[in-house]
């Protein structure tokens, strides 16, 4: 090789590596610029016990004192980024909301520097802390973290459309959040079917919560369910859950709510009749308000949970209402059980 080839040969080496590290270096670049918009496509809200719903919501100084004002912020804004409600810890009292706003990314509602206390909502009473409604077919997304929900008939519901399998809603969760005397017994509505209920409500989560004195007076105690999964409410997952002093069925599955697992849950001192329950109103009763007949639920799973005891005695680890051939042939066992353990 002469001189002038290892000259050029060296030039055109030395203009790769050039090449490639500016190649890397803006790759770098774009990677943490897209980084930094993730991060800054959050919309940022806040609420606290001495806010003021005059206020825009958009700050620590100027925080809401209402889910009702954080609503309608949101339905003002339209944000199509995610959204987090930061509320700080406190009493929050008589709130009530029914929500319809979702954007297709998710909503969290989580304290603002949790330590040791959570935000409480406490009803005094009242129906409903917070009430979605959404049947689109599409994931909502809305995420609850950490927040204590007490003095109230009903918590929380996801409601989609209970007549139509495709209006739905779903991608729901509820983790670490602890709901406290909901029911009949602490409202002034007198009887309640759920803490927690989903109406055509898929692929939610409900996951190291606390159920603890969900109660209607005894006449009705049979009506009342900490969870209560109905009409189409499928491919939930409900897990590692604390569940005491319920006197209705803890969790009950209704009309081909499938595929739903209660795995790894907590039972102390809950049940009228079963831990768990799946029934349905069958198209002879004269009572069905469903336009449509209901099915039974089936592929559910009751898995791995430590039952200790029922609310007046001793109760089964399951019990099934209606008949199981209502609408025709299962597809699969209305629900699979094993390793439960009854204390």
């Amino acid at each position: 090789m002469t001189f002038t080839s290892a000259v050029a040969s060296r030039d055109t080496i030395t203009r790769f590596v050039v090449t490639h590290l500016i190649a890397v270096v803006l790759c770098v670049v774009f990677v943490l610029s897209g980084t930094a918009s993730l991060e800054a496509a959050v919309l940022k809200l806040y609420m606290s016990p001495t806010g003021n719903d005059a206020w825009s919501g958009l700050s620590e100084v100027e925080a809401v004192g209402t889910l009702a004002r954080v609503h309608a912020v949101l339905k003002a804004l339209a944000p199509v980024d995610v959204v987090e409600v930061h509320i700080a810890t406190g009493l929050y009292l008589g709130q009530t909301v029914q929500w319809t706003f979702c954007n297709g990314r998710p909503i969290t509602f989580t304290p603002l520097n949790f330590g040791n206390q959570r935000p409480v909502f406490d009803g005094q009473g009242a129906d409903i802390w917070f009430g979605l409604s959404a049947s689109a077919g599409a994931d909502t997304n809305l995420r609850f973290r950490y927040l204590k929900v007490q003095n109230y008939n009903n918590a929380i519901t996801f409601k989609g459309n209970r007549n139509d399998p495709n209006g739905w809603n779903g991608g729901n969760e509820l983790y670490g959040m602890y709901f406290y005397r909901i029911g009949g017994r602490y409202s002034r509505d007198g009887s309640s079917t759920s803490a927690v209920g989903f109406q055509n409500s898929r692929n939610n989560r409900v996951v190291n919560s606390h159920f603890i004195n969900v109660e209607n007076f005894d006449a009705s105690a049979g009506a009342i369910h900490a969870l209560y999964v109905a009409h189409y409410s499928s491919g939930n997952i409900i897990e590692r859950n604390r569940f005491a002093d319920i006197n209705g069925d803890p969790v009950k599955t209704r009309d081909a709510s499938n595929d739903n697992r209660v795995v790894s849950n907590e039972f102390y001192r809950t049940g009228r009749d079963a831990f768990y329950l799946d029934a349905f109103c069958e198209a002879s009763r004269p009572d069905c308000t469903k336009r449509s007949p209901e099915c039974p639920s089936v592929g559910n799973e009751f898995r791995y949970n430590n039952l200790h005891g029922g609310y007046y005695g001793g109760v089964a680890t399951f019990k099934f209402g209606g008949s199981s051939a209502a609408c025709g042939p299962l597809a699969a066992p209305r629900l699979r059980t094993s390793g439960n353990v009854k204390f």
